[in-house]
Order: C-alpha cells, then structure tokens, then sequence
C-alpha cells in the first residue's frame, strides 16, 4: 500500500519532504526533462541511503553487526518506510521522465518527416526550374533556324529577280540597238557548224 503525504511529513526532513510532494501526480506533471533527470538522481540516493541503513540496523538488532552507536537499536520501521516513500517517489519521476522522453522523440520524428517533405519539395522545384530553360533553348533554336531558312529563301529569291531584271534589261539594249535578229542569226550560224563538227 502506498505511504501517503502524513506519513511523510512525520518522517522526513524538510529537504526531503519537498522532493516527495514534487513526486505526487499533481505536481511532477508541472516538471519539465531537466528536473525530472535531477529528481530521479536525488530520490534514488536517498532509497539506497535508507535501504542500507534498514539492512544495518536490522543486523545490529540480530546482534550480527555491532552498533555503530551507544544506544541499542530497538527498530527500524520508520528506516524501511522512508526507504519505500523514496521508493515510490522515483517510480513516479522515471514514469513521467518515460513520458516526456516519449512524447520528445514524437515531435522529433514529426519535425524530421516536415522537414524531408520540405526537402523533396524544394528538389522538385529546382529540378521543374532546370528543365524549363532546356525547353525554350530548344524553342530559341527552333526560331534562329526557321529565321536563317527565311533569309536564304529571301536572298535567293531576291538573286533569282537580280537575273531576270538584268536579262530583260539586256535583252531590251539588244532590241534598241536592232541587234536582236543579229544576235539570233550568229548563234544558229554557231550551232550549225558544232554538228556539222560533231557528224565527223
């Protein structure tokens, strides 16, 4: 059966009072990691303190262990319940030190899991934003190519009149200077003689 705070108060220093309320339930709830870890530290000593002075004393009773004082021990009741209320005290730190401890590792695992959604997010939007400049580089080319096409088909078409202006303009200096049947004449002259060449 659990000791309850009367019996505490009848037994403990004040010093050792103070960390048996801080044990209760309504109170260890207010603690934080720190000063759980502390708690836990402190109501342990004080357990294996008077654990061992019960054991003593029990032996020095038994006559097994000579007293460490004039006074014989008549018993040690009151030792081995100030070892069960320290006892109790650091089941309740541990159990709560356990909680806190738990519940830490939750938010980190959930921080960690944020934190890698973070991260393939913002891989996702670099790799999105080095294929967008790929697709209008090809676009780019795309666009100087069919330029470069338009220029040639522009220049050679533009070359292509050049020749045709150039020849009605000398065909029209023949006309006026009425050497056009002069012109035709030499060169069905000239087309007679290579196949008459040719038929040799």
């Amino acid at each position: 059966m659990p000791l309850t705070s009367t019996v505490a108060k009848q037994l403990c220093t004040k010093a050792e009072l103070q960390l048996f309320t801080e044990s209760l339930v309504r109170n260890v709830k207010n603690l934080d990691l720190s000063s759980v870890k502390t708690r836990v530290t402190r109501a342990r000593k004080l357990r294996d303190k008077y654990s061992g002075l019960a054991d003593k004393q029990e032996r020095e009773m038994r006559g097994k262990q000579l007293p460490r004082r004039s006074r014989v021990v008549r018993g040690n009741e009151n030792t081995r319940k100030k070892a069960q209320l320290f006892q109790e005290a650091l089941a309740r730190f541990e159990k709560h030190r356990e909680d806190l401890e738990a519940s830490s590792s939750k938010a980190m695992s959930s921080k960690r899991q944020v934190k890698s959604k973070a991260v393939k997010k913002t891989g996702r939007k670099t790799a999105t934003k080095k294929t967008a400049p790929g697709r209008s580089a090809k676009k780019k080319k795309k666009k100087s190519a069919f330029k470069q096409v338009a220029k040639h088909s522009k220049t050679a078409g533009s070359s292509s009149k050049a020749r045709k202006v150039s020849a009605k303009a000398k065909k029209s200096r023949f006309v006026a200077a009425g050497q056009t049947r002069v012109q035709k004449h030499v060169s069905a002259h000239n087309r007679r003689q290579q196949a008459r060449r040719d038929s040799r």
